[in-house]
């Protein structure tokens, strides 16, 4: 209902971003305990791998059914925006994910939840335009989500470091695919362009910190399967890369549509659907505090739809008294 205003679109990207959100780490679970397959970075890589070929035959079948040429970036372009986003991407996986050796999955929800305040600071830097009024409610959800954390809290100084590298080169990561999407590139990069020409250079970045950190393990391991075990790994590994496509893909419609700060919202968002499924499927518990917290959220994410969509329109009713 918060961005049903905003035309169903948006809606069905949002849902569709959140649903692929919550189950992201099911099917990762799937992977990692039910397979034994613990090879976090293989994994990573053949997610950008399935992106880059699922792009590719998007691409290529709106080339050939509707005469859409294949944009391909200049040099400057590539170079100067895409590989940057993909180094971001690639170093913000590998920084949150490595931070979890350091210190609780408690402490990294509280350093995450100020993801969205990051992002400002990002965009702002970037020279790009945001409406200050917005700093109300990101703040709201920050607090919010801090607030809703829950577990034990153990952190070190190492910790601390990857957990900021992740929210900052996150935020990079948002800013310049928003830049690269509603800027001047905006009729060359949709999602579906945008994707294929970052998964590729993820992908390539990815395999090299696999082989340099894993070896040739993750292939040993699956040539050491046989019958059952193999046929559910790659099933595993298949639903994943599903996963991981479509909440990148998805990930990316939001993006051009709410912003930069607005997805980050959207994706913080999810831990309040995530603790109600629970309640519901599992009969958890939640405490008052939490009650409170995802309360904040809401509110916030409830503000800063409100706020974007009326600075939209003054904006628009300014451009048509211009033109007058």
């Amino acid at each position: 209902f918060l961005y049903a205003p905003r035309g169903p679109a948006v809606v069905v990207g949002v849902l569709c971003y959140v649903a692929a959100l919550l189950t992201m780490k099911l099917t990762l679970k799937s992977v990692f305990v039910t397979h034994s397959f613990k090879f976090a970075k293989f994994v990573s890589a053949t997610h950008f791998l399935s992106g880059a070929i699922a792009m590719l035959v998007i691409l290529i079948y709106r080339w050939r059914a509707r005469g859409t040429a294949i944009p391909v970036p200049t040099w400057k372009e590539f170079g100067m925006m895409l590989v940057p986003v993909s180094l971001a991407i690639t170093v913000s996986i590998g920084a949150s994910n490595t931070a979890l050796v350091f210190c609780s999955v408690a402490f990294t929800e509280i350093i995450g939840s100020t993801n969205c305040l990051v992002t400002i600071a990002v965009v702002l830097l970037l020279g790009m335009p945001f409406n200050l009024l917005l700093i109300i409610p990101a703040v709201l959800v920050a607090g919010g989500c801090i607030i809703s954390t829950s577990g034990e809290i153990n952190f070190s100084i190492v910790g601390v470091i990857l957990c900021c590298t992740a929210n900052i080169f996150r935020s990079g990561k948002v800013a310049l695919q928003q830049k690269l999407m509603t800027g001047t590139t905006k009729d060359k990069f949709d999602p579906c362009a945008l994707l294929f020409w970052t998964s590729v250079p993820c992908f390539l970045m990815m395999l090299g910190f696999s082989l340099a950190t894993e070896g040739l393990e993750p292939c040993r391991h699956i040539g050491r399967l046989q019958g059952h075990q193999l046929v559910t790994l790659v099933q595993s590994l298949g639903i994943c890369c599903v996963n991981a496509t479509i909440l990148n893909l998805a990930q990316l419609f939001v993006n051009k549509d709410l912003g930069a700060v607005g997805s980050q919202l959207v994706a913080q968002a999810k831990s309040v659907l995530t603790v109600l499924g629970g309640m519901v499927v599992f009969g958890e518990q939640v405490t008052v505090i939490e009650l409170v917290g995802f309360m904040v959220v809401l509110l916030g994410v409830y503000m800063f739809s409100r706020i974007e969509q009326q600075g939209k329109k003054d904006q628009a009713h300014l451009k048509a008294e211009m033109h007058k």
